[in-house]
């Protein structure tokens, strides 16, 4: 039994011993093709013929083409947005190349023009803070944006609406663990078996202290140049500036405390005994710089109880910036020039702060004479820090 198509140039027929309808034509090659249509119902399999000629039909008259495409994967497509970013060198990059990264994770062997929003549902359902949603949404942007100039997709993918997580508190450190771990420090500093371990908890010591004093990064100290700090008049105050060169947010001066500068020519004194770099206040050697985390993890790793015992085993670094604007708020600073000072806005410290500042009446209210009083008259630091 057959069906001769109104063309006249294919068929549908049964084969000896099967129910089903076969489709018998040429393709846009002239090779000829059998294919079953897997069912045995006439006019479905007559249908099924009607569309394969008139596909055929257009891909003759260059409406239409079909031949084998190779798709661009996710990971194709973030290496070479990275690889990108690197020849541009362009700011944030660290920060950019870390989520992109993720995304590799997520969605690595998928076709890039298959990255719609249903997938991208599978990272924005979580709750996410509001730094991992920017951070998200600006991966995105880059590799989207960069996808388009390399003509891998025509258009950007809506982003869905993120789910932000509840701002979770800040907390400060007590002094008496700090006290425990600055005192653990300076003895391992003079007790460990190996120079490179006396110097780094030697180092680690005065970058606590530094945290603490000056309500810096860890990024911002890691990176500081003896060079950056140094005395100044300024109107009628002696004064100790620093310059942060290196920060996540914008660069900045910032006037410390006489105390957190002797801690960094103690620094230099203490490097100098130990013949160590003297360019970068946090240097062990010229541009290698030790990575306190680690320094800290490892110790708190092979001494658990230690840690467990004196309740510090959750201590982090970034802890001791959380206790400077902690107390600068319980002082009743103010809340614009401690924000100037961190490198921060008053927004982000009323959000992860609003504990301390209920309990203390905090004057952060300006008029506009006031507010650019303010930020010319950089003395008013020194009476704050």
């Amino acid at each position: 039994m057959t069906y001769q198509h109104p063309t006249g140039k294919a068929r549908l027929y049964k084969q000896a011993g099967s129910a089903k309808w076969y489709m018998d034509y040429y393709d846009q090659y002239g090779k000829r093709r059998q294919v079953s249509t897997r069912t045995t119902d006439f006019d479905k399999a007559k249908q099924m013929l009607d569309e394969q000629m008139l596909v055929l039909k257009l891909v003759r008259e260059n409406r239409i083409d079909l031949a084998p495409r190779s798709f661009v994967t996710v990971e194709k497509a973030v290496n070479e947005t990275i690889k990108h970013l690197e020849q541009r060198q362009a700011r944030g990059l660290k920060e950019n190349k870390r989520s992109l990264l993720k995304i590799i994770e997520l969605f690595g062997p998928l076709d890039i023009n298959k990255l719609k929003r249903k997938e991208l549902y599978e990272i924005y359902n979580r709750e996410m803070s509001e730094t991992m949603v920017r951070n998200y949404n600006r991966a995105f942007k880059l590799l989207f944006n960069h996808c388009i100039d390399l003509g891998y997709i025509e258009v950007k993918p809506e982003l869905p609406e993120p789910r932000i997580s509840e701002k979770n508190k800040r907390t400060p450190a007590t002094q008496e663990q700090i006290k425990l771990l600055r005192q653990r420090f300076i003895e391992k500093s003079a007790t460990s078996k190996n120079l490179l371990g006396r110097s780094n908890f030697m180092l680690l010591n005065h970058f606590m202290e530094l945290l603490l004093l000056t309500g810096a990064r860890y990024g911002e100290l890691r990176y500081l140049r003896f060079d950056d700090v140094h005395p100044q008049k300024i109107g009628e105050t002696n004064a100790f500036v620093m310059n942060i060169r290196k920060s996540k947010t914008s660069t900045r001066q910032i006037i410390i405390c006489q105390k957190a500068y002797r801690c960094i020519q103690l620094t230099k004194i203490q490097k100098n005994i130990h013949h160590l770099d003297t360019e970068y206040v946090f240097s062990r050697e010229p541009g290698f710089f030790p990575d306190f985390t680690s320094i800290l993890k490892e110790d708190r790793n092979r001494y658990k109880e230690w840690y467990n015992t004196n309740c510090v085993f959750d201590f982090t670094l970034y802890m001791l910036r959380h206790t400077f604007i902690t107390d600068k708020i319980r002082e009743g600073r103010n809340l614009f020039l401690l924000a100037q000072h961190c490198g921060t806005s008053v927004q982000m410290i009323e959000d992860y702060y609003a504990d301390a500042i209920a309990n203390k009446d905090v004057n952060y209210i300006f008029s506009d004479d006031q507010f650019s009083k303010q930020l010319q008259n950089q003395s008013l630091m020194t009476d704050l820090f």
